[in-house]
């Protein structure tokens, strides 16, 4: 049995959602509201004292960390395949994937962070400084507690804003030579992981990705937004 705690279906969240939906998995859809909690339950902390989503849950085995999950996922559900053969091919497209992780997901993490400053600095002081001291994750408590205060500042954003710009351009880069998918004629997890930060590009980084500014990087958010796996991620948010 596969079982994915999950919030809803962006960021981290969508990436082994993604997976799944394109393998055609069955699978437990365990969402989580983030806003509640929830994954700070006692419940949730006994599947991952980390308190961070997702997790895979096969056969009471957990697994962490969302790019780790899809290459687990791809050798258990062999098909389709969703990472290429050759073995230069698949090392470049880890490559891509761990930029997300190490570079791309972190610089939009300090713009949707910033944008939720209105909603945690509103929680009652006291209230924070408990969920603060709940938090295992250093990182997580960390953010979390720059939000309930003032936010980010205005050079950290910009930082931000940079290194997404940087982004931009790797992705037309990437994609400039005309091919429809990240690693060329075929569609991996390269893919499904800059897909579940870069919807975000063209609402925070208006003026550079635009069918002008970035036209590969738009075709191939169309292209994405096009997959059936894709269109079915909404039914995977959380029920409020």
């Amino acid at each position: 049995m596969l079982a994915l705690y999950h919030f809803g279906p962006v960021a981290n969240s969508l990436t082994p959602l993604l997976c799944l939906l394109e393998k055609g998995a069955a699978f437990e859809s365990r969402a989580l509201d983030g806003r509640k909690w929830e994954h700070h339950d006692p419940e949730f902390r006994a599947i991952n004292p980390e308190g961070t989503v997702p997790v895979l849950v096969h056969d009471r085995r957990v697994l962490r960390e969302s790019t780790v999950i899809n290459e687990y996922l791809d050798d258990i559900l062999p098909d389709p395949p969703l990472r290429p053969s050759d073995p230069w091919e698949r090392a470049e497209m880890r490559v891509l994937t761990k930029y997300v992780d190490e570079y791309f997901c972190p610089a939009l993490t300090v713009l949707g962070a910033h944008g939720a400053t209105a909603f945690a600095s509103k929680i009652d002081k006291r209230v924070m400084a408990q969920r603060l001291a709940n938090m295992p994750n250093e990182e997580v408590r960390r953010k979390w507690a720059t939000i309930s205060d003032a936010g980010f500042s205005d050079a950290e954003l910009a930082d931000a804003r940079r290194r997404l710009g940087n982004c931009i351009a790797r992705l037309e880069t990437q994609l400039g030579d005309g091919r429809p998918w990240l690693m060329g004629g075929t569609y991996t997890l390269a893919d499904i992981k800059w897909y579940s930060m870069a919807p975000a590009l063209p609402r925070v980084m208006v003026q550079a990705c635009n069918a002008v500014a970035a036209p590969a990087t738009t075709a191939w958010l169309a292209r994405m937004a096009e997959r059936p796996a894709v269109a079915a991620l909404p039914a995977y948010a959380p029920s409020r």
